[in-house]
């Protein structure tokens, strides 16, 4: 199987979100339903291996009863996702000092400091062009 796009699969991963999130919570049989699609297409998009057009997308956001513009990612979101940042020793010795040793604590604590780096990055650069 290909490789995802990571557009689509930002998009799959709002859309899921936003879903999970609904009261009452929607499942993807019931999505698909109102829809008129099926449900292993739902999973798909959720995935992102099947690209929805626009006008499904429109009518997901109206269902979900959110703004199309929730289930598109920003730019940053999608550069977050492309960029590794390598934080340096310092930075690492103080996330694993603040979560105390709690792996999975460490982790995000990492990824949401990568994150920032990458969107200060992007931002500084965007100043100098």
């Amino acid at each position: 199987m290909g490789k995802v796009d990571p557009l689509y699969a930002a998009i799959g991963r709002k859309m899921r979100e936003a879903r999970e999130h609904t009261v009452p919570r929607l499942s993807q049989e019931k999505l698909a339903k109102r829809l008129g699609k099926s449900r292993a297409s739902i999973v798909n998009i959720e995935a992102g291996r099947q690209h929805a057009p626009i006008d499904l997308l429109w009518k997901i956001a109206q269902i979900l009863d959110t703004e199309l513009i929730t289930l598109i990612p920003r730019r940053s979101e999608l550069l977050a996702n492309d960029s590794k940042v390598e934080l340096n020793d310092k930075m690492r010795k103080q996330i694993a000092i603040e979560a105390h040793g709690d792996a999975t604590l460490e982790k995000s604590l990492t990824a949401v400091v990568g994150h920032f780096l990458i969107n200060i990055e992007a931002n500084e650069n965007r100043k100098k062009s």
